[in-house]
């Protein structure tokens, strides 16, 4: 899972590059996240209940003309749950829990982006423009409507919506270890890292906001869900005397939303110069197709 999950990643990077098109887009938001533990094959429980969690996040995304697109990037994210106890026996019910630290999980995938979806109606405006005069040696040329203007119509910028739905793999790397035996004291205790998961699936969808040719923001919803490196973790120890095996497993899902703005990166492109040749007229000829013009004896 963990090469798959690196070979996702290097493919969306390499699709986009070689597109030229880039969106860059910040977020940041929070995360609810909740974790499970299966202790000795019994009923499952969480320690710590739902947690909230302030998230940051940085996402890079190619998109073709049809919407299809992929995307890579990074966020923060903190599932895991310290669990200690002293005594295998007991340690379903005598423990002490406590959040882990702040983690950064790599993501890559497929995005799709619908056409914008238009809110609200545009409104027509109206503008005036002074008609033009001009004169030439001794013909005297003047504007068909005299002093009249000239009035140009047009639309203001109107607001839209698009929906950015996508599906992928996450992967952190350099996780801790899943069991570890501390002893203080004469005394051995036991730490379980619940939801230490290195590889998940995560699906959501964007909503950008915008106006006109103007992308202004994005609130985005994900869900992520662990399915790496969470398979029952068995152990042995010393209680009363005789040896007892401890079985424990975890489970870990969580919901991210988070807004941000989004940047377009687009390839600079050099165009070559028109030349221009201008050919000076007399008389009104200059203004034939805009004037009418009367000769002055």
């Amino acid at each position: 899972m963990r090469n798959a999950a690196l070979l996702l990643c290097f493919v969306a990077f390499g699709y986009a590059a070689r597109s030229q098109k880039f969106s860059l887009l910040p977020q940041v938001g929070f995360e609810n996240s909740k974790t499970k533990i299966n202790y000795n094959d019994g009923k499952s429980f969480s320690p710590l209940g739902v947690r909230f969690s302030p998230q940051a996040s940085l996402r890079l995304t190619y998109s073709s003309r049809k919407g299809h697109g992929l995307f890579l990037g990074a966020a923060t994210s903190r599932t895991i749950i310290s669990y200690n106890f002293a005594d295998a026996e007991t340690g379903q019910n005598n423990y002490t829990a406590t959040a882990g630290n702040m983690q950064v999980r790599l993501e890559g995938g497929y995005q799709f982006n619908t056409k914008p979806i238009t809110l609200g109606q545009s409104k027509r405006t109206t503008t005036n423009t002074p008609a033009k005069k001009s004169c030439g040696g001794s013909h005297h040329c003047c504007s068909r409507g005299g002093n009249k203007s000239q009035s140009q119509s047009g639309s203001r910028a109107t607001s839209w919506l698009r929906i950015q739905p996508s599906l992928g793999m996450a992967w952190v790397p350099g996780i801790p270890s899943d069991v570890l035996t501390k002893t203080q004291n004469g005394q051995t205790t036991y730490q379980y890292n619940a939801g230490n998961w290195n590889t998940a699936v995560i699906a959501g969808a964007g909503f950008e906001f915008g106006r006109g040719s103007t992308r202004q923001f994005t609130v985005g919803i994900n869900y992520v869900k662990g399915i790496g490196n969470l398979d029952q973790k068995t152990f042995s120890s010393v209680s009363s005397g005789k040896l007892v095996n401890t079985s424990l497993s975890s489970s870990v899902s969580a919901w991210n939303l988070r807004i941000g703005i989004p940047f377009s990166l687009k390839a600079k492109t050099k165009n070559k110069p028109v030349q221009q040749t201008q050919h000076r007229n007399s008389g009104c000829s200059q203004y034939r197709s805009m004037y009418r013009c009367t000769r002055i004896n």
